[in-house]
């Protein structure tokens, strides 16, 4: 893998989180919209005749359009595949030597600028360049292995 398709990996795993918080409010607004207490009007404390759909999330669960569910359905999958990318994201960081780490991380990760990152390291802005450039000829060897990370379908 190329150094910018690396690039790009990284800078999106600095977004991860903000991308796994937007897909759960929405998870959450379906849930509030479709999973609502709707049957607990109904519930009187007697008990329910036969062959009757009696409880009341199964009644607000019957109500559920079939493209609200599979809506929902596709964004608990994103959730989990978003988790697990950052995940083998951070793996793969975790695998480098530790300056050329430290550096990588600071850098994409948490978004510091060079003069930061020289003054925690205590390399010079060149120096700590230098140090990514063969990070990232290393990350891009690793996440070409990782088929997570190399069949993932990043945003644009």
């Amino acid at each position: 893998m190329e150094r910018e398709k690396v690039k790009k990996v990284l800078l999106f795993c600095r977004d991860i989180d903000g991308e796994i918080r937007i897909t759960r409010n929405v998870l959450q607004d379906y849930e509030d919209a479709y999973y609502t207490s709707g049957g607990a009007g109904s519930l009187d404390g007697m008990p329910r005749s036969k062959y009757r759909t009696s409880n009341p999330t199964q009644n607000t669960a019957l109500n559920i359009p079939d493209s609200a569910s599979v809506a929902m359905n596709e964004l608990r999958e994103d959730l989990e595949s978003l988790a697990a990318l950052k995940a083998a994201i951070l793996r793969e960081l975790n695998k480098l030597p530790l300056h050329q780490k430290s550096i990588l991380y600071d850098f994409y990760i948490k978004g510091l600028q060079w003069v930061q990152i020289s003054v925690r390291v205590n390399y010079s802005a060149t120096q700590c360049k230098e140090i990514r450039n063969r990070g990232l000829d290393i990350l891009g060897k690793n996440f070409r292995k990782n088929k997570l990370i190399k069949n993932f379908n990043y945003p644009s």
